[in-house]
Parts: structure tokens; C-alpha cells; sequence
């Protein structure tokens, strides 16, 4: 059965990803795997879920088995420079001249391709070390940034298909294509505007980046509050005009609710062609990783 080190979280946002990707990493370091929480989005709110003050370039411990880091566009791409220009003269004065930062940003995917070296780098030490941590959770950008960055070694591979930089962008698109290695979750909100979303991304993904996926994530689903015998007794009620009553207001409110979600979750599942994994709704305006274990046991459940 294989067993993917590198998983993505993605979706668009205002679904919760990033409380998706802290779930997941609660769930793999709970199950005794050394985890690497990484964040892509500047500033994020992944150092917010876990309690600690703002992530920094190099990973640093969150949790027992929990590790975070963020992933910095900047800092990756002077690694990156630093790694190709040994000489550590001469690659600081290549970083610091405008003529090369220029040219960097006017190159299209030099700074994804600086962000997934790095991201290798922790996939694949260099040298006969082991491996610091057994699954890497990436919380990738939002739906209009993922793809793009997924991609960048097919599209930068072209330009870049010997040396450092070549090898480098061959390695990450195996590890990117090898459903042995990795798998990506695309997250939604039982909500039309982000079902259709979800499956548009899944689809990209699939045919064009071409990455392994798991089955779609509903994050945030009402839980089930009635039996069919409560549930006909509220109906009766409505219709006998008891809506005044606020214990049957609120009960027909998340009668309602449940319904148009469970509508929603079959749009997604028609869409996806797969069954999604349903995540809790956290009743906790205050979301931290010590809260998150109805949701990291619900994913659990799913994890490769």
C-alpha cells in the first residue's frame, strides 16, 4: 500500500484549508509520524491555528511530532541562488543587484521554482541523512494559485532542462506525479459557489498538473441534530405556524441548513465522480489545534 509523504491542502478561499492542513498534521503526528506543516501564504494563518507567534524560514517545533514552517517566496528563491552560486560572495551579490531581481521577477515561475526547491530540499536531504519528517502537509495557495504553482516544472522545464535548476525541477515533477509519494486534497464548504469551484480545481489538477488526488474534502458539514421522528415533528410544527417558538426556530434552522448541505454534498459528489469526506462544522469561533479532533478524526480515517 503506498504511503505519500508529500500531501496537499488547497481550495479556494474562505473554506478552511489551512484549519484542513493543521487537522491533518494533528492526525499524522498523533498516529506517530513526524510532521512537517508547511505554509505557502504570506501572512497566513496557519501560526494563528496553532498558538505560536509568526512561523519563520526554517521549520521549528509546534506540537510533539509536529513541526511548521513557513515558505517564503524571497527566502526560497536566495537559497535557491545560494545553492547554485556556492561561492557565498558572489551569490549575495547577485541577490542584491536589481539588474538579477528584475530579471527573477520577469521570468515566469522563477519564484515557484525557488519555492519547490526548498520544498524538496526537505523531502530529500541532501547526503545519506534520513529524512527529519515522515509526511509533509503543504498548505498550498488558494484555487487561482495552486495550479500555477503545481505546474511549474512542466512549464519551467522547458527553459531549464540541464543543470541544478533542471534536475532540481525533474525531481519535484516526480514527486509531484507519483501517487506513491504524493496525494492532493482539494477542499470546499458545502456551498454551491465553492462545490463548483472544488470540482473545477480537481479537474485542472487532474488533467492538466496532473497530480494524485484523494477524494474531495466538505469541510465544515452540520452534524445530523434529529431522528426522522424529530424531524417530522418539527415540520408539523412549522406547519402549524410554532416558528414564534424559539427552540423550533432554531431546530428548523439546522433542519433547513443540513438539507441544502446534503444537496450540495450530492452536486460535489456528481461532479467529483467520488464520494467526498465530510469534515465537522467547528462550533468554536476561537479555531485552534487543540480543538480540531472531531476534524482530524474524521480525516484520519481517509489519510493514505
Amino acid at each position: 500500500m503506498s504511503d505519500p509523504r508529500l500531501l496537499i491542502v488547497t481550495g479556494k478561499g474562505g473554506v478552511g484549508k489551512t484549519t484542513v492542513t493543521a487537522a491533518i498534521g494533528r492526525a499524522t503526528s498523533r498516529a506517530g509520524l513526524r510532521t512537517l506543516l508547511v505554509e505557502t501564504a504570506s501572512p497566513g494563518r496557519l501560526a494563528n491555528v496553532l498558538r505560536v507567534p509568526s512561523l519563520e524560514a526554517e521549520p521549528r517545533p509546534v506540537g510533539e511530532r509536529l513541526d511548521a514552517v513557513a515558505l517564503d517566496a524571497d527566502r526560497a528563491l536566495a537559497s535557491f541562488v545560494q545553492s547554485l552560486v556556492p561561492l557565498r560572495l558572489l551569490s549575495n551579490a547577485l541577490l542584491a543587484s536589481d539588474t538579477f531581481r528584475i530579471v527573477a521577477a520577469a521570468v515566469p515561475g522563477i519564484a515557484e521554482a525557488a519555492m519547490l526547491s526548498q520544498l524538496l530540499a526537505w523531502l530529500e536531504p541532501r547526503g545519506l541523512r534520513r529524512p527529519a519528517w515522515d509526511r509533509i502537509v503543504l498548505d498550498a495557495p488558494a484555487s487561482g494559485h495552486s495550479a500555477p504553482l503545481l505546474s511549474t516544472p512542466e512549464t519551467l522545464g522547458g527553459i531549464a532542462s540541464v543543470g541544478p535548476l533542471g534536475t532540481s525541477l525533474r525531481r519535484m515533477s516526480e514527486w509531484l506525479r507519483d501517487p506513491a509519494r504524493t496525494r492532493a486534497f482539494v477542499v470546499a464548504i458545502p456551498e454551491a459557489w465553492a462545490v463548483a469551484e472544488a470540482a473545477e480545481l480537481r479537474a485542472v489538477l487532474r488533467d492538466e498538473v496532473r497530480v494524485p488526488l484523494a477524494p474531495p474534502i466538505a469541510n465544515a458539514v452540520f452534524p445530523r441534530r434529529f431522528a426522522a421522528a424529530d424531524e417530522e415533528r418539527l415540520l408539523s410544527e412549522r406547519a402549524a405556524g410554532s416558528v414564534d417558538d424559539r427552540l423550533i426556530a432554531a431546530g428548523l434552522y439546522f433542519l433547513r441548513r443540513r438539507g441544502d448541505e446534503k444537496s450540495h454534498l450530492r452536486e460535489l459528489r456528481r461532479a467529483t465522480g467520488e464520494i467526498p469526506v465530510e469534515l465537522p462544522f467547528v462550533f468554536d469561533p476561537d479555531v485552534r489545534l487543540d480543538r480540531l479532533d472531531p476534524v482530524a478524526a474524521a480525516i484520519a480515517e481517509v489519510l493514505p
